[in-house]
């Protein structure tokens, strides 16, 4: 069986090695090649004209940066270190520890990041933004603060501040 197929293999590969009368171009049959396109003649014009490329260049004049952060913090105009105390940290930071009352209005006490703790009241500036404490009750201060939108206009912003409850487990 096994010589009936190696019979069968070596059959077919010395056919398929057989000429079969077709012959490879030879160097004395010129190849001519066939003209893409019609001739030049003397009525067509064989000068073209090139357009001048004209330079785009862009014109910033009455427009905004496009790279520009589109609300303005002031906190870029004054270095941090500059700043007092209680205009150096975000609002979102500050801790009201507790509110003081007494014959000149409401006065809050509240904790900074750093441990500290201050005593205001309202018309008094916190923040890198400078918010302004409007409001001071028993147990909220409100703070408004003003930025700058997209468009360049004014806008308020009140952030409310409640007073931290007791913890658990302290009496």
């Amino acid at each position: 069986m096994r010589i009936l197929i190696l019979m069968l293999l070596f059959g077919i590969v010395v056919s398929g090695c057989r000429d079969t009368g077709h012959t490879p171009p030879t160097a004395s049959t010129p190849i001519v090649a066939q003209p893409a396109q019609k001739p030049i003649t003397q009525a067509t014009p064989t000068i073209v004209e090139a357009k001048p490329q004209e330079e785009y260049s862009y014109n910033a004049l009455g427009r905004r940066d496009p790279f520009a952060a589109i609300v303005v913090k002031e906190e870029k105009q004054a270095k941090a270190g500059e700043r007092p105390p209680l205009e150096r940290y975000n609002l979102y930071d500050f801790k009201l520890a507790g509110v003081v009352w007494g014959g000149f209005g409401y006065n809050a006490m509240i904790e900074a990041p750093d441990g500290k703790g201050y005593l205001v009241r309202v018309g008094t500036i916190l923040g890198p933004n400078r918010g302004v404490v409007k409001r001071i009750t028993q147990d909220i201060m409100v703070i408004e603060e003003k930025f700058k939108n997209f468009s360049g206009e004014t806008e308020r912003k009140e952030i409310v501040i409640e007073l931290r409850k007791k913890q658990e487990g302290m009496q």
